[in-house]
């Protein structure tokens, strides 16, 4: 493999601990985090089937977003255009989050923010085919297990240290999609997610701009766009340290990186 309370949902916990903790120990995980997790792209079947179970087993057995499947792998059909990433716990050899970036190469690979919910933006010049289908994507399936989300490794024999890094996991997922839309040139990035975490989101420098309106679909959410080229001026310097390493972590040798 080449890894502020917004809702009452289990979903929105690991988001309030993040909050709260966008401070000077920041500083620490930025540090530290690469000690204790790997980030890692999927290079063969294998490796985006480790995705899709992850995601299997928060989308559909934790949070009941999507019917259970038989074979324990959440997948649709957008898969197979995008780049996913995971991110593995270094000692333990588990994932604990993944997330992937969708490309669109011609007029008939529709994003799924323009499949399902065109009719919600407003804002039309910042619409998906507004833009060279060839630098656009968009962000979705970030998944984060409900022992990292309710943070149950908390007395498990873990030090302050990777307490710290537990809660950047789902932000370092983040910066793994920016860091993969800048390395293929997929600038014109959206994505549909709760507002509240939009706002969590531009607290670290990743400055989505709604371009539509708000509706009810596992909770409120929102379409939003961003132009990823702006987040190498607007990313917190911390958070620009950590997508540093984050890039080196998912361009190191595959050899070095996936164990299943």
């Amino acid at each position: 493999m080449t890894s502020l309370t917004f809702s009452a949902t289990p979903e929105a916990l690991l988001w309030s601990n993040t909050a709260h903790n966008i401070d000077v120990k920041t500083a620490t995980s930025s540090l530290f985090f690469p000690y204790y997790f790997s980030a890692m792209l999927a290079t063969n079947a294998a490796e985006a089937a480790a995705c899709f179970r992850l995601r299997h087993q928060v989308y559909c057995e934790e949070l009941g977003f999507e019917a259970l499947k038989p074979d324990s792998l959440e997948t649709d059909a957008f898969d197979n255009r995008a780049m996913h990433a995971c991110i593995q716990h270094n000692h333990k050899q588990q994932l604990v989050g993944t997330v992937r970036v969708i490309t669109s190469c011609n007029d008939t690979e529709l994003l799924p923010l323009e499949q399902h919910f065109s009719g919600l933006i407003t804002e039309h010049s910042l619409a998906p085919q507004r833009f060279d289908r060839r630098h656009i994507c968009e962000i979705s399936r970030l998944a984060v297990p409900a022992d990292v989300r309710r943070q149950h490794h908390r007395g498990n024999g873990c030090s302050t240290t990777e307490q710290q890094c537990y809660r950047q996991v789902a932000v370092a997922l983040y910066l793994i999609a920016t860091q993969l839309c800048l390395q293929t040139n997929r600038y014109h990035s959206f994505v549909m997610i709760e507002p509240a975490l939009a706002r969590i989101l531009r607290r670290i420098g990743i400055q989505f701009v709604q371009i539509g309106e708000a509706i009810n679909y596992n909770g409120l959410r929102a379409p939003y766009y961003l132009d990823m080229r702006t987040t190498r001026v607007t990313l917190a310097t911390e958070y620009q340290q950590l997508r540093t390493r984050l890039a080196q972590q998912l361009n190191a040798p595959p050899e070095l990186q996936f164990i299943a």
